[in-house]
């Protein structure tokens, strides 16, 4: 551990037990290196951490932000230990992969826990990435493995469609769709739309417009956010309509949102797994196979 992320290590110790001889003992470390630490962290970054007096401690205001801020990365530094250690043992390997919104609902867990469970020595590191960014992150050996919106048919990748899925609409409970058991999509060519920015949700727009666009609809987008519980959150409050693979529908909780299915056979959207043509590694062939 270099000495720098030290003195951020024993900062974060102290500052949740408030304690010198407690974070001093957790530390392996006397009480003086421990005060050496802080006073050398509190000079670099300009700003005092705590406020002393009274044989008591506690975080300043900036001592208090800064904690919250630098929490990730003490968070992220012990889970790579971690997982250097594992890795250092010849019993372990890993696999990476990403994934985008829409697999992250019901697809891509299920697929993982089996894999986990036939394979429990493969470590599996998860990122969140878009069908997009996936391609260049499997192009630059970022991850091993992609669940992307398909299909591509991209020369350079092996592609397996895993799922096809019926695009529903959600509304507020109280909008007139509730009475209709699907919805044409004609109907939509008025209705404000709330749907993933075109960065998070670049492919499933595109996709989006081209299916409509053989209807005659043009879709009016009136809101754009970039998670699915934003979404949601819009569309309960009668700001507008949103489109989803039907697998959300077994997640919504909540009592003021219904679905409908898009009526016609091509409002679906499917679902692939990608690797490079070329993968080297048994962790992506097992993977493969366990999808089979």
């Amino acid at each position: 551990m270099s000495r720098d992320f030290d003195s951020l290590k024993s900062f974060h110790l102290l500052a949740e037990c408030l304690s010198y001889g407690i974070a001093a003992t957790n530390l392996n470390i006397d009480q003086t290196t421990l005060s050496r630490r802080i006073i050398k962290l509190e000079s670099e970054i300009g700003f005092k951490l705590f406020s002393r007096g009274k044989g008591q401690i506690s975080l300043t205001n900036s001592g208090s932000r800064f904690y919250d801020q630098t929490r990730k990365i003490v968070q992220d530094y012990n889970k790579s230990v971690i997982d250097a250690k594992l890795l250092s043992s010849s019993n372990f390997s890993s696999l990476k992969i990403g994934y985008m919104a829409f697999a992250a609902m019901e697809i891509a867990p299920k697929h993982i826990a089996h894999f986990q469970k036939k394979y429990p020595k493969i470590i599996v590191k998860l990122r969140y990435l878009n069908s997009q960014n996936q391609l260049a992150a499997l192009e630059n050996g970022e991850i091993d493995i992609g669940y992307i919106i398909g299909p591509i048919k991209n020369k350079n990748f092996i592609e397996i469609s895993v799922a096809k899925e019926r695009l529903v609409v959600l509304c507020a409970k109280d909008h007139k769709f509730k009475t209709l058991t699907e919805i044409p999509p004609t109907l939509l060519a008025d209705q404000a739309l709330i749907l993933g920015d075109l960065i998070e949700w670049n492919i499933f727009r595109w996709r989006l417009e081209d299916m409509f666009e053989k209807h005659g609809v043009n879709l009016d987008v009136s809101l754009e956010a970039t998670s699915t519980l934003a979404i949601l959150g819009l569309v309960s409050a009668g700001l507008g309509l949103t489109i989803y693979p039907e697998s959300i529908m077994n997640f919504i909780k909540n009592e003021d949102l219904i679905a409908r299915p898009l009526h016609g056979d091509n409002f679906s959207i499917m679902t692939s797994v990608i690797c490079q043509k070329n993968y080297k590694t048994s962790e992506v062939k097992s993977f493969i196979e366990s999808l089979e």
